[in-house]
């Protein structure tokens, strides 16, 4: 992606952007102009002290005039959702905020291309689904091209032209649907496919559809009458003692100060030991906030904090922060070290524990999240993608042996392959009694992980529950802003079409077998 715009220049070959080439530094200026670039992680190029100010400095570079700036700044405010964020520094924006913050300054410039690096990884699903379709009118309204990288199947099956990338090498170069087609050779890369695909896949159905709608009008065609339930959901494993605890948790940024504002209001919450959590909910409705609080980065305003029924507060943070361990949302802001050993060996080595238990914490560590020691130990952390950052900071933590693990959108940037064998780590973690806290927007992956969820608000928890009794709850998507899990959207929409069967799925493997009886009876 950077080299598209001259930030990184090829050894061998060379970019041509309108017949100017990147290679030549006297227009890359020219170069720029008309390919505007949206990072991986918004922190990287967000330099002003307001949402505006960020809006009009890529104007104001471009020496527009005055007038056309301001209108320009507007309506940027007003096509992204930011016009209450206007004085606001962006710093003290979720990193879904950031991100919008981003992309519409990028988009202001109208630039004659963008490329944009993960660009919605961190939004929640109606803020993605608001990107992608502004992203789509740029082409109409003012001819702007998107190059999109995405990890994201459905995503890639909007696009016009799909391009796979494999090891650095183009794998292949068609459309959505010739290549979503080759559902067995895309596994094999490590790749996903859109959910309908990826059940038509596993159904064994002729079709690939890339959609639900496509994928619900095959399921209607080969319904049979009156068909016969033949899956129960999974029981439940009784939850164990009470391992963290929030009792009327409230907390204000700036409390004494004009800009004052409430984040958080009287959290009620109880966590079980060896259980896993989701803390789901719209960007910039309280989440990260309260996640802080856990391992005391954050004091409370009011309220207070309990692990195994103590007030935290009571305790040295040192030794909470060793027991709860926080992977950041952007894990930039706890990678530090010269190398990836000595990243993941800090915690441990301030700990005390002695070098050869730290040695084979940080081996251990690693390996557990596919980052060997042997090829990744010595790299600089900064230098790794978005995704292994997200693993180093996760080992790291992992090294300090934690009781409870924070997570903050622990799988934005990974590939498939990369979230399959995290939730794996995060199963077993589990099973040796761990307890998880995981913050998502990526439902689906609540619905195969989390065992409870509590879906927050505008700072307040408006629902939690068990995760299934949540997911299917037929307010979820209006009370949390958020698309409940595919299956729970296919049976939906099969309902609506008349086709009833009971049961509520919500992972690919429980949907396969919920349809079972639709083929029972197929010759």
């Amino acid at each position: 992606a950077r080299c598209l715009n001259g930030l990184h220049i090829p050894q061998e070959g060379r970019v041509l952007v309108d017949g100017l080439t990147t290679s030549a530094p006297t227009q890359l200026g020219a170069i720029r102009q008309r390919v505007g670039m949206v990072f991986q992680n918004p922190d990287d190029q967000l330099v002003s002290t307001t949402v505006a100010d960020e809006l009009a400095f890529g104007l104001e570079n471009l020496a527009l005039p005055t007038d056309e700036i301001s209108q320009r700044v507007e309506d940027a405010l007003a096509a992204f959702s930011l016009r209450a964020y206007r004085d606001t520094p962006p710093h003290r924006l979720s990193g879904g905020e950031k991100q919008r913050v981003a992309i519409a300054a990028v988009v202001a410039m109208r630039p004659s291309y963008i490329v944009l690096d993960e660009p919605t990884a961190l939004l929640d699903p109606q803020s993605r689904q608001h990107v992608s379709a502004l992203l789509q009118s740029l082409r109409g309204e003012y001819g702007i091209a998107t190059i999109l990288i995405t990890q994201l199947p459905e995503e890639a099956a909007q696009a016009d032209r799909l391009v796979i990338l494999h090891q650095g090498r183009l794998y292949g170069d068609s459309s959505p649907s010739e290549l979503f087609a080759k559902s067995t050779e895309l596994r094999n890369l490590g790749l996903g496919l859109p959910f309908a695909s990826s059940l038509a896949s596993h159904l064994a159905l002729a079709e690939s559809p890339l959609d639900l709608d496509a994928l619900v009008d095959i399921l209607i065609s080969r319904a049979i009458p009156n068909p016969t339930p033949t899956w129960t959901p999974p029981q439940l494993a009784p939850l164990g003692s009470k391992k963290l605890t929030t009792e009327s948790l409230s907390h204000f940024y700036d409390e004494h100060l004009p800009t004052r504002h409430q984040a958080i209001v009287d959290i009620e919450l109880q966590i079980s030991t060896g259980s896993i959590l989701a803390l789901v909910g719209a960007s910039g409705s309280g989440k990260t906030t309260l996640a802080q609080h856990f391992n005391a980065l954050l004091k409370p305003s009011r309220g207070r904090i309990l692990l195994d029924g103590l007030d935290i507060w009571s305790q040295p943070p040192a030794q909470i922060r060793q027991r709860v361990g926080l992977v950041f949302q952007f894990p930039e802001l706890q990678l530090f070290a010269e190398s990836v050993a000595e990243d993941v060996a800090f915690g441990p080595s301030n700990l005390g524990f002695a070098q050869d238990k730290i040695q084979h914490l940080v081996a251990e560590s690693l390996e557990l999240v596919g980052l060997p020691l042997a090829r990744f130990g010595q790299r600089q952390p900064l230098s790794l993608s978005g995704g292994e950052k997200r693993r180093v900071a996760l080992a790291g933590i992992l090294a300090m042996d934690p009781e409870v693990l924070v997570l903050d959108e622990p799988t934005a940037g990974l590939d498939p392959e990369g979230t399959a064998n995290l939730c794996t780590l995060f199963e077993r973690l589990r099973d040796q009694g761990r307890t998880l806290i995981i913050i998502s927007h990526d439902m689906d992956l609540v619905g195969r992980m989390a065992t409870e969820i509590a879906v927050m608000q505008e700072g307040r928890i408006q629902l939690q529950g068990p995760t299934r009794s949540v997911l299917c709850e037929q307010a979820f998507a209006d009370i949390s802003g958020l698309e409940p899990p595919s299956p729970v959207q296919l049976k939906s929409a099969l309902q609506k079409r008349g086709l009833h069967l009971a049961g509520d799925p919500i992972t690919i493997e429980e949907t396969i077998e919920w349809l079972a009886p639709l083929f029972s009876a197929q010759p």
